[in-house]
């Protein structure tokens, strides 16, 4: 692919629905292998058609430009055909996470106001109830499903490819604030344009080719970026489910097919290092050269280990869904690495600290302060939640992320905390609220409460302490799986205490920080 300058990705033929940048990378490879996964392969020309025929068979639905659907398939081919036809057909889709049960996809499907679900057909087992209550349609992606099938959508529908503009909305994932209530994040072409300016035009320019690996959840940001670069790059996408991760099938990939970066969470790196260790003459790794960290910042000595053990250079970064992934990041700043840090702000991002408790920006080199950006990378708003938009953005139009950082003199920023209360547990992100609710709505449950305790291997994990109601004989076994029923397994806490009571402040909150330290000592 030629070097392409990055302001030639916002003019005719480019501009507009970013679908135009596919079209791009089909027309100049339509014999390249572009989606690779599971014994499957589907050249640029055969997933472009088979994309633009699925768009048209979505039309034939009733979907028209501007409806949702909801996204509830695993990392693979259906994943990356059906988000592409969405765009083509200028349907948001609306991601979801495919371990996603009743409760929550019950959620999304009623708060997206979605007409449609497209999922799997394990998936099928959760989502056609739930779906069928409240009178959404559902597509599979099982050929052999009883419902109706991608399969079917693409032989009925017309290439279609809708034009839309810079505001309109591409995607809307879901995260979750401090309550715990999950939000839909709009997402415009414009947005997702710049994130993937700066990936073609570093790609196209840069001295680095090869395929590329992606193994992070396609429903969360990362891995969806990573998805949507990979293709408007005009790369093969070798795709892995995170779920059925394996460090020695990744490192194989990485070895047989030149795959020059790996993008995972700290738990993968850590899997990574083991593995390789145990057989380092067994993978040619010298096409590997760079990596990348995303969720749980990578313990230091990790990040220090896994440079000198593959001779790459390991790069961290910051993001928000509601920024469209990337603020800050190693790449992209002036002065190199910088062991700890995220980096400097990316192009087009103003980014600045301020005292969460008066508002006042922080100048002082090494003072902490919650981070706010303001840039087109950022979200176009919550859907449908006017009192969360005003909370999350200054009266400057400032987005407050929440996150507790420093900075040096050379504005390398340095994360600190996460103002809110979120455990991010392997990489997945667990809302405590959530989680006791969850546990409320169990008879025998009296009290509850759930935080994240330190794990050497995930970061954090899920623990939960609860008073039971009288005479119940309820024990931490019968608590987990209660909770496994309800919600994702990532979800269920690791760790349970039945206590009498919970520890209480004065006005009567439950003391976590008291529990947190309780309960971590507890697992160890």
């Amino acid at each position: 692919m030629d070097s392409v300058p990055a302001d030639t990705l916002f003019e005719e033929p480019y501009d507009g629905s970013v679908a135009n940048l596919l079209t791009r990378t089909v027309d100049q490879f339509p014999d390249r292998p572009a989606v690779v996964h599971d014994g499957e392969t589907r050249t640029y020309e055969e997933f472009g058609k088979r994309v633009r025929r699925i768009a048209g068979g979505l039309h034939d639905m009733g979907l028209e430009p501007g409806d949702r659907v909801v996204v509830h398939l695993p990392n693979g081919t259906a994943y990356c055909e059906t988000v592409w036809a969405c765009v083509h057909a200028g349907v948001v889709a609306s991601p979801s996470n495919p371990q996603y049960r009743r409760r929550e996809l019950e959620y999304q499907l009623d708060h997206s106001d979605a007409r449609a679900i497209i999922t799997s057909g394990a998936g099928e087992e959760y989502a056609v109830p739930v779906a069928e209550d409240i009178g959404v349609a559902v597509v599979s992606a099982d050929p052999d499903s009883d419902y109706l099938t991608l399969d079917e959508l693409a032989e009925r529908g017309e290439p279609t490819l809708v034009a839309r503009e810079d505001e309109d909305i591409m995607l809307q994932p879901y995260t979750s604030g401090t309550t715990g209530k999950p939000k839909g994040v709009l997402h415009t072409h414009r947005n997702y344009r710049v994130q993937l300016a700066h990936s073609i035009a570093s790609y196209t320019a840069g001295p680095v080719r090869g395929d590329a690996l992606v193994v992070l959840p396609m429903f969360h940001l990362t891995g969806n970026n990573q998805m949507l670069a990979g293709l408007t790059t005009g790369r093969t996408l070798r795709l892995l489910r995170a779920d059925q991760w394996d460090p020695e099938r990744a490192l194989d990939v990485i070895a047989e097919h030149d795959v020059p970066a790996f993008g995972g969470v700290a738990t993968m790196f850590v899997d990574l290092l083991e593995t390789y260790r145990t057989e380092p003459d067994r993978w040619d790794l010298s096409t590997f050269v760079r990596a990348g960290q995303g969720g749980a910042k990578l313990p230091e000595p990790v990040h220090e280990e896994f440079e000198a053990v593959f001779g790459v250079s390991v790069t961290e970064g910051y993001g928000l869904t509601e920024t469209t992934a990337a603020t800050h990041t190693v790449p992209a700043s002036t002065l190199g690495d910088r062991v700890g840090s995220v980096g400097q702000p990316v192009g087009h991002v103003r980014s600045k600290l301020i005292d969460p408790e008066t508002g006042e920006e922080v100048d002082r080199t090494g003072e902490e302060g919650e981070i706010l950006v303001k840039g087109p990378q950022v979200m176009e708003g919550y859907y449908s939640d006017p009192e969360a938009n005003e909370a999350a953005f200054t009266d400057e139009g400032w987005f407050r992320t929440g996150d507790i950082a420093e900075r040096d003199r050379d504005n390398y920023y340095y994360i600190k905390g996460r103002e809110k209360d979120m455990i991010l547990a392997g990489g997945y992100n667990v809302y405590p609220a959530e989680v006791e609710q969850t546990l409320y709505d169990h008879l025998e449950v009296h009290e509850a409460a759930v935080v994240g305790i330190p794990d050497e291997r995930k970061g954090e994990t899920v623990a939960a302490a609860v008073s039971l109601a009288p005479d119940s004989d309820l024990g931490p076994d019968d608590i987990r799986q209660y909770v496994l029923e309800e919600l994702a397994p990532y979800k269920h806490p690791r760790v349970v205490e039945i206590r009498d009571g919970l520890p209480k402040t004065g006005s009567g909150k439950i003391r976590k920080v008291d529990l947190r330290e309780q309960l971590a000592e507890h697992r160890e």
